[in-house]
């Protein structure tokens, strides 16, 4: 039997959650409820190079201009675009996202047909330079206040379908950072994945977001990744999860 606790982070974009069904249900998808929820949503997966500040649902003005002289270091990147370590851009509510760390690491799990490549993990400093971009993360992330500067962590991942028949993904079980810091859909991991259909013999590129630390910098030497299941269009599980997945930074 398998039971899903609706709560405030069922905002959490397409990761909402619902409750399941007794045995005759045991082995239904929840992506029908993550689509039908995401209207409501606080908290969707922003672009990899976006500051969560702009997947808040708050009607903030969004007309933050960086002065002339924030904008002259050769490391500010005006696209967004951020692929270096330094490098960083603004958002339009006043945050200041710069790449902190990036680790390219190759690390490939399988389970069922699916094969789960994860390419490339970043920590991200979001700076909030306006009383404004600091509302709209505290709400984007749910929490009553947050402090800056907050650090977010990315993980880049391709799902490859190498089976006959389109299957829609769970997306990512838990993130888990360090003993006693583990993400996931009811804990400030938002997943741009989950609830995705996934054709035969296609992939996937997508990527994950959660809140890594607050004020100051974390430190993570290895970080654990785990997937959940993948279900027909029947809502019928036919991928079982994954065991933890280890990538060295």
């Amino acid at each position: 039997m398998r039971y899903f606790k609706i709560t405030l982070f069922a905002a959490l974009s397409v990761l909402a959650l619902g409750l399941a069904g007794c045995q005759s249900n045991a082995s239904k998808s929840t992506a029908s409820f993550k689509d039908s929820s995401s209207k409501s949503s606080h908290y969707s997966a922003p672009k990899p190079d976006a500051a969560v500040s702009t997947s808040s649902s708050s009607k903030e003005a969004q007309t933050y201009k960086p002065k002339k002289n924030q904008l002259t270091s050769p490391s500010y990147v005006k696209s967004g675009n951020l692929k270096k370590a330094g490098q960083f851009t603004y958002d339009k509510v006043g945050t200041k996202v710069q790449l902190s760390e990036v680790a390219h690491r190759a690390a490939t799990i399988k389970s069922g047909k699916l094969t789960y490549k994860v390419t490339t993990v970043r920590l991200i400093k979001n700076t909030a330079k306006t009383a404004a971009a600091k509302r709209m993360a505290a709400q984007a992330l749910n929490l009553p206040e947050i402090q800056s500067p907050y650090y977010t962590i990315q993980v880049k991942f391709t799902i490859t379908n190498r089976g006959k028949q389109d299957l829609i993904t769970d997306g990512i079980k838990s993130l888990l950072l360090r003993k006693g810091l583990q993400l996931n859909a009811a804990n400030q991991l938002s997943d741009a994945s989950a609830g995705k259909t996934i054709p035969a013999g296609q992939s996937l590129d997508t990527w994950a977001t959660g809140l890594a630390g607050q004020k100051t910098k974390p430190t993570f030497k290895s970080v654990k990744i785990a997937f959940a299941g993948a279900y027909n269009g029947d809502q019928k599980q036919l991928v079982s999860p994954t065991g933890w997945l280890k990538l060295t930074l």
